[in-house]
């Protein structure tokens, strides 16, 4: 495993965040000047829709052979949770109940074993 030292992260840190403004900003700049069709207003519209909901998964369920999606994985049964307060309280107490979950089965799954 190769160690980078403190100088190189920082740079290449900064590096990135300057790449990430420019390129977000241009875009974001370029936006108000210029007619975009309706037909791809209504698609960058799905965007976020589509792009969170497949890192989400790929985080709670892993990749590859690592794939666990069964109700000895924490990160599902948190899900769950987060899911069912999800249809009944605001996107606080989704977070909240997502991390106290995860907390939980994670500390009562591992007492378990």
């Amino acid at each position: 495993m190769h160690h980078i030292n403190l100088d190189t992260y920082v740079l290449i840190t900064a590096s990135m965040v300057i790449a990430t403004f420019i390129i977000r900003f241009s875009i974001i700049g370029l936006a108000g000047r210029f007619n975009m069709p309706e037909r791809f207003k209504k698609t960058l519209r799905f965007v976020p829709v589509t792009v969170l909901p497949a890192i989400i998964a790929v985080s709670i369920l892993g990749s590859g052979e690592h794939m666990e999606f069964n109700l000895h994985n924490p990160k599902v049964l948190a899900a769950i949770v987060c899911t069912l307060v999800s249809f009944k309280f605001d996107l606080i107490w989704v977070v909240i109940s997502g991390i106290a979950s995860l907390l939980f089965f994670q500390y009562f799954l591992c007492y378990l074993c």
